[in-house]
């Protein structure tokens, strides 16, 4: 691991399609370097929470390597992860509806309605949302890739 002046302004966590609980270790990773940038405990527990559906996004939908990064910018703690996959998702979160809302009997069929409040997958980017309060996304990366980016909090937040 590196230490928290550094990880604010670069790689934190690295991990391939062989790592075994990716996003464990990047929980527990991140969870170390927010603790030590000062943040508080609820800042920690959402950013930590939302980063870990990213990170499980990518290892599950994306090619490797991956990367998590953090920087400082803007007065704020970006976390970015990074993928080897060029595409950006072509539609980001528009929710008229919210997974737990979602039901065949609101005239949705098929894959609208895998978005029920049973299904077990399909609510991480939902997550992400709230608790990034819409301060997320996916950019280009100079590389050729994507990275996924969420806003954790500002910087004024530590102690």
């Amino acid at each position: 691991m590196i230490s928290a002046s550094s990880a604010a302004l670069g790689l934190v966590y690295r991990w391939t399609d062989h790592t075994i609980n990716p996003t464990g270790e990047a929980r527990a990773i991140l969870r170390c370097v927010l603790k030590d940038l000062g943040l508080s405990g609820d800042v920690i527990s959402d950013g930590v929470l939302a980063v870990s559906e990213l990170v499980a996004n990518a290892h599950e939908h994306a090619g490797g390597p991956y990367e998590v990064h953090l920087r400082s910018a803007a007065g704020r703690y970006i976390c970015e992860i990074h993928d080897g996959d060029p595409i950006l998702p072509s539609h980001l979160y528009m929710a008229s509806v919210s997974p737990w809302e979602a039901t065949a009997s609101q005239g949705r069929s098929g894959e609208q309605a895998s978005s029920g409040p049973l299904i077990e997958r399909g609510r991480g980017l939902h997550i992400v949302h709230e608790l990034a309060k819409g301060q997320w996304g996916f950019r280009p990366t100079e590389q050729g890739t994507k990275a996924a980016w969420i806003a954790l909090a500002t910087a004024s937040s530590a102690s």
